[in-house]
C-alpha cells in the first residue's frame, strides 16, 4: 500500500504530480500514564518505485492517540496508518495506491 498526491511544491521548492508516499516509521511510543501515542514518517517519492538509492522529495511526520489508530477501517497496523494518513489535511485529495 502507498499514497498517492500532487505536490504542488516539495522540499526542492518544485511541483510533482503523482508523488508517491510511503510509511518508512510507524511506532508507538508510551506517554506518562497509560496513554500511548504513535508516530508516522512518510517519506515522498517522484516515482512508484523507489529503491534504496532514491531520494524523497518530501517528508512528512504524524502524531496520533494509539485509540485513534486502533479505531481507524484496516485489515492491520500499517494499514490503519495509512488510512490515517490520507485523512489529514496535508494529504487532501490523496488516494490509495
Amino acid at each position: 500500500m502507498a499514497i498517492q498526491l500532487d505536490l504542488s511544491t516539495s522540499q526542492y521548492g518544485t511541483a510533482f504530480s503523482g508523488a508517491y508516499f510511503r510509511i518508512v516509521t510507524a511506532s508507538i511510543s508510551r506517554e506518562l500514564g497509560d496513554s500511548f501515542t504513535v508516530m508516522i514518517d512518510c517519506s515522498g517519492f517522484a516515482t512508484a518505485t523507489p529503491t534504496d538509492d532514491t531520494h524523497p522529495v518530501d517528508f512528512r511526520r504524524y502524531h496520533a492517540p494509539l485509540a485513534i489508530i486502533e479505531g481507524t477501517e484496516g485489515n492491520d497496523f500499517l494499514s490503519k496508518c495509512y488510512t490515517w494518513v490520507m485523512t489529514q489535511d496535508d494529504m487532501n485529495g490523496s488516494e490509495a495506491v
